[in-house]
């Protein structure tokens, strides 16, 4: 038979598969009755809330596989016992579901999977503990800058902490579970801080991007939460982090820098062990070809006109907003107040329409006290000055009521990035009303075109409402045009794309980074058993023994002294340390082992195997330097609380360890600049940058001249080792790549992660692997 070559295109190939980790899955579930063939029968709605989040995930997938893992949310079954198929959701009363059974629940995960659809279920104790506990009373309120004002002894709060990781484990064992390699995995909002790290911890390679839907507070708000530095790290084992605004952005590179302590730029966060945490901003839009569909409905252009009709002759000002602390509704009614008190012209000719959900009673009793009081000194016999819906309206309803206002108040106190605002600009491509933005929203930053207020201004807010509803035609076009060609041009789409390919650059570009190898101890040991003629250099403090956050003496432990004795015994070898510290400090510290050399101050002085007498290499050199030095650290030092200077025979170094570590930074960059162009330029000295501090030293001094001075005078060496951490130390691995020995027999080794920018041929991660591997050499020499 005959066959046709078949010319239809072939499917695009998908790229990969993201794994979308949201608090929720994106459907709202009900459990139908199926009395007929008793079995479970599942409505799955669109989840309502976070569609801006949804609809941009799920533009992804024509490019992706798009898989969802979450809590099923709170489910819910009819109250009545018998329900027909045929029976919608909408007309019958539910209740919720507190638990459901074996059968139940394996139909449900069934159902989903047709959605591509991971659930999560979890028991009462855990959402109570997690969502409505940790999240909804401590990281909720200190993002939207609320100190908590009731002080306990900590136990609930420790019980809620608990809960909080201990869910934010559930999620990351769940992605775990179905990672595959390859897969891009992205968390969503501040209830799953925690998990980045989590997997991170467990899949070291993988593509992890964490996304923080809420606002994000500077670094003297976040640090009042207790468990700061565990969700701060939580956090920062993602590649990238993305926020709804640059000052979230910065905010949290800043508080990285002074609760942790970690080195950053511009660009993110850098963990210390060869980790860069990328972070970007990236404003969240809404779909706006479904919401352009939606406000030219029929029914919604009916409703418009009923609107209109209910108000003849009224300007109609709307807000919509939960009734919490932050979204300003007090603030928003009291405006209006003013508005009314300070512009008497416009009584009886403006409407305030005021859709609220969501409440705390104390709240609904204030909101309603305060519209009775306007209305009672402002309504009149036509009509309330205020009108309040407190419940859910239906969505023709509310684009309806966009596109009839004149003017939108969107006044919270702080908030992300509320799609209120967004949508009010598609409604109004007619009208041309007017936007009124907070200016402590996140939609500010990218919506400059609205008119910004204060929200607590409360004469400035009823200000600018009767400079909205004066404005010209003219201005209030040229004002829209500019807010719909952003909300157009930055939509929910948009944003999801543009942070999925951020977070693959910013992958790629840690792979391309250079990668150290490890350091194999048995390779280290075969060539060290083969050789006659050893010479063994080691840096000091991060290298033999570990680095101290406070500055003071660290004491080498009792198996490095054991070690580095064990070595000098062979007269094959030759060991030295080469250390930045002065020569009383290395006489004190490691004066007691014998044949050992000493190199102090980055080469300045030498102490040779088996004599006592140090040697000045500096000697004859120019000194006059320091005094010049001396003055610009000391103007530093007094302008840069916490940093000291350190004076050492044949160098200079302001140390700013104990400074505050942004501000340090940026101190410090400042005396580099300072020192380039008033020393550098006329005198023969280098300024080192090293860890928290600065060094000057002369040109001639650092550490690789000390490995050439050693390398010369032994010229039949077969084997050679240099170990060190810091930039101080590069200088002896670029003097060994120089000498005339096979590279095989040569182990220049970095203390320190893989990614580490280094010259050295080799990495152990910390000083304790450094000491195993020299402990296996003098073993295996035995």
């Amino acid at each position: 038979m005959l066959g046709f070559k078949s010319y239809l295109p072939d499917p695009p190939t998908k790229k990969g598969r993201i794994i979308n980790v949201t608090h929720q899955v994106p459907c709202e579930i009900t459990l139908r009755n199926n009395v007929l063939q008793d079995q479970p029968m599942w409505e799955l709605t669109p989840r309502r809330g976070h569609g801006a989040m949804y609809g941009g995930v799920q533009s992804l997938e024509t490019d992706w596989e798009t898989i969802y893992i979450g809590w099923t949310g709170q489910m819910y079954r009819p109250s009545s016992p018998e329900f027909s198929s045929n029976t919608t959701v909408t007309n019958i009363q539910t209740t919720p579901i507190i638990s459901l059974d074996e059968k139940e629940k394996q139909s449900l995960i069934y159902e989903l999977q047709n959605l591509n659809c991971i659930p999560l279920f979890l028991d009462s104790d855990s959402v109570f503990g997690h969502y409505d506990g940790y999240c909804k009373t401590m990281l909720w309120p200190l993002f939207h800058y609320i100190i908590w004002d009731n002080a306990t002894d900590g136990r609930l709060e420790r019980q809620q902490w608990e809960s909080f990781s201990s869910v934010n484990q559930l999620y990351a064992d769940a992605v775990i579970e179905n990672y595959q390699e390859g897969d891009v995995v992205w968390v969503h909002d501040y209830h799953l801080l925690l998990v980045p790290a989590m997997v991170r911890a467990k899949l070291p390679r993988a593509r992890i991007g964490l996304f923080v839907h809420s606002p994000f507070p500077s670094s003297e708000i976040f640090r009042c939460l207790p468990k700061r530095q565990q969700v701060l790290k939580g956090m920062l084992g993602a590649n990238l982090v993305g926020f709804q605004t640059y000052a979230y952005a910065r905010h949290f590179i800043s508080t990285c820098t002074r609760v942790l302590g970690y080195e950053s730029t511009p660009e993110g966060v850098d963990r210390g062990d060869g980790h860069f945490c990328h972070v970007g901003t990236f404003p969240i839009g809404i779909d706006t070809e479904s919401v352009d569909a939606k406000f030219r409905d029929p029914d919604v252009i009916m409703k418009v006109k009923a609107i209109t009709d209910m108000y003849p002759g009224k300007k109609i000002l709307v807000g919509r907003d939960k009734l919490d602390l932050v979204k300003g509704v007090l603030q928003k009614l009291a405006a209006f107040e003013k508005f009314l008190a300070d512009y008497p012209e416009w009584r009886n000719k403006v409407v305030l329409i005021q859709l609220t959900d969501g409440s705390t009673h104390t709240m609904e009793r204030e909101v309603t006290e305060i519209i009775a009081r306007i209305n009672g000194v402002y309504g009149c016999i036509e009509g309330a000055a205020v009108y309040h819906y407190h419940h859910p309206v239906q969505v023709d309803e509310y684009y309806a009521l966009l596109s009839a206002a004149h003017a939108a108040l969107v006044t919270s106190g702080r908030d992300g990035m509320n799609t209120t605002s967004l949508e009010y600009v598609m409604c109004q491509q007619e009208r041309h009303g007017q936007l009124i933005l907070s200016e402590l929203m996140g939609a500010a930053g990218s919506m400059s075109s609205a008119l910004m207020v204060n929200p607590w201004d409360y004469a400035g807010l009823a200000k600018t409402i009767n400079d909205a509803l004066l404005m010209s035609e003219e201005e209030k076009l040229y004002r829209h045009k500019q807010l719909l060609k952003h909300v157009k041009s930055h939509t929910a789409s948009f944003w999801a794309r543009s942070f999925v390919k951020m977070l693959m650059e910013s992958v790629e570009l840690s792979e391309k980074s250079s990668h150290t190898p490890l350091l194999r101890t048995e390779w280290l040991t075969q060539c060290y058993r083969s050789s006659t003629k050893r010479l063994l250099c080691f840096d000091y403090e991060g290298t033999l023994t570990p680095l101290r956050k406070m500055y003071g003496l660290t004491v080498p432990s009792k198996s490095t002294m054991d070690t580095l004795e064990q070595l000098c015994r062979d007269p094959r070898n030759e060991v030295w340390i080469i250390s930045g510290r002065d020569e009383s400090t290395l006489d004190y510290l490691l004066g007691s082992i014998v044949g050992l050399g000493l190199s102090a101050e980055h080469g300045s002085f030498m102490k040779y195997p088996n004599t006592k007498k140090w040697i000045n290499t500096t000697e004859h050199l120019d000194m006059s330097w320091k005094h010049d030095v001396v003055e610009i650290f000391t103007y530093y030092s007094e302008r840069t609380a916490g940093s000291f200077i350190e004076h050492k025979r044949s160098s200079v170094t302001w140390d700013y360890r104990l400074a505050d570590p942004q501000y340090g930074l940026f101190q410090a960059k400042e005396c580099q600049n300072h020192l380039e162009q008033a020393i550098l330029s006329k005198m023969p000295v280098d300024v080192v940058v090293g860890k928290k501090n600065l060094e000057v030293r002369p040109t001639s001094v650092n550490k690789g001249q000390i490995v050439k001075r050693l390398l010369a005078s032994n010229q039949d060496l077969d084997f050679v080792m240099c170990c060190g951490d810091d930039k101080t130390d590069e200088d002896m691995f670029k003097a060994i790549k120089k000498f005339d020995v096979d590279e095989q027999w040569t182990f220049s080794v970095k203390i320190g992660t893989e990614n580490k920018k280094t010259l050295a041929l080799w990495h152990l991660p910390t000083t304790q692997d450094l000491i195993h591997s020299l402990n296996a050499v003098v073993t295996s020499n035995v």
